[in-house]
């Protein structure tokens, strides 16, 4: 199933490394993940701090509701083999292997998934682009993109015949409070599509839960908003002791056709 990012041949566990026909190989590293990245850049993807930030978050636990429901669907689907696209530091990730035999998380960032696999030995994780994913054609029975676009074209690929995509993203209320809070004119999320080239939308649920949140400039840096709102508006939020939020999000889940 994975392949060299080099030759695009087989790629196989040797030891302490993966090793392609070609004699192209990649070392493990001591927390356990590959690094497949032909992009050697430094501050790809979340850095070291945003990393801890967005952890200390999750680990609240106010995404779980969603993450149960995407587990179930799983279930539901009886996949056996799952990609994570973009899956950050595995929140996701490892609760999907209780119920799925083998899972891979890709992500660019070296610390997402350095943290991801020093939290998660059961989880196989590769520091690895979305646009050009070291799996070979027709080798999945599902791929998850959580707050993460994948391109169509990537995902049809991989996929196997009927195999299917979940995709979660801001429902149109998601968030809301920390937008009033910050804007004077807050906006609504729009609803994603439901017609997408080579894939049938097997359905698409609406899910919400509400909370208190204490720590809310963690929950600012889960958003895009902490990168592109001004220095008045990220006062509001730091001045904030607690904000009851809304939690909504869309579960789409498209079949390959």
């Amino acid at each position: 199933m994975l392949i060299c990012p080099k030759c695009k041949k087989e790629l196989k566990k040797e030891d302490h490394c993966y090793r392609c026909p070609e004699g192209h190989s990649f070392d493990i590293a001591r927390q356990g993940y590959v690094n497949l990245s032909l992009k050697q850049k430094k501050n790809q993807g979340d850095n070291r701090l945003m990393v801890l930030a967005r952890s200390k978050f999750l680990e609240e636990d106010h995404y779980d509701f969603m993450r149960q429901f995407v587990k179930d669907k799983l279930v539901d689907h009886n996949i056996h083999t799952l990609i994570d696209g973009g899956c950050g530091q595995g929140y996701y990730t490892k609760e999907f292997k209780q119920v799925v035999d083998t899972v891979y998380g890709i992500d660019l960032s070296k610390e997402a998934i350095r943290y991801a696999a020093a939290h998660d030995k059961q989880s196989q994780y590769f520091v690895a682009g979305i646009f050009d994913m070291p799996f070979s054609d027709h080798s999945a029975d599902c791929i998850t993109s959580i707050f993460t676009p994948l391109p169509h074209e990537e995902v049809y690929r991989v996929l196997r015949e009927n195999g299917i995509w979940i995709v979660v993203g801001p429902g149109p209320d998601h968030c809301i409070e920390l937008k009033e809070l910050m804007y004077n004119r807050p906006y609504k999320n729009d609803w994603p599509d439901t017609h997408m080239d080579h894939f049938e939308c097997v359905s698409q649920d609406l899910i919400s839960n509400k909370a208190v949140v204490e720590d809310v400039w963690s929950l600012l840096e889960m958003t895009p908003y902490r990168y592109n709102s001004p220095s008045s508006s990220l006062d509001k939020v730091k001045a904030c002791k607690s904000l009851d939020t809304t939690f909504e999000f869309v579960v789409s889940i498209w079949r390959k056709i």
